[in-house]
């Protein structure tokens, strides 16, 4: 199980979003780049809210529930040695939340083939239940 950090320079979220690869889903926008130096097997992640998707109430709380969903997920389906960045969209702040949930998983296991073609977390029976935390 991968450890994992936050970014949190602009130079970084530049790199993943010019260089790195990314999937749209309906909730959220993934964008997945390699590290450029590799950091003893830990995966990073940051978390972007634009002024388009509403006040600052409305990105807040797309934050917390893109925070919330990928404490879920993330330690289990994160490949080391990679810049992970989320990206809110217009209607993260209320959409369902296993909705959410099913996104964040299916885009994390399709961005990590990308990167590596077949993983072994891909193969793996994830059956973490959603509907225990609403």
């Amino acid at each position: 199980m991968p450890i994992f950090f936050k970014l949190k320079k602009r130079k970084d979220f530049v790199r993943a979003s010019k260089s790195g690869i990314s999937i749209a889903t309906r909730n959220m926008v993934i964008q997945a780049v390699f590290q450029k130096e590799n950091m003893a097997e830990s995966a990073r992640i940051g978390y972007t809210t634009t002024k388009k998707i509403g006040k600052a109430n409305v990105r807040n709380r797309c934050r917390r529930r893109l925070r919330a969903a990928a404490a879920l997920f993330f330690a289990n389906l994160a490949l080391p040695n990679v810049d992970y960045v989320f990206i809110a969209r217009y209607n993260t702040a209320n959409s369902n939340w296993q909705d959410l949930c099913k996104d964040m998983q299916y885009g994390l296991k399709k961005i990590n083939k990308l990167l590596n073609g077949e993983t072994d977390c891909a193969e793996q029976n994830d059956k973490t239940s959603v509907s225990a935390i609403n």
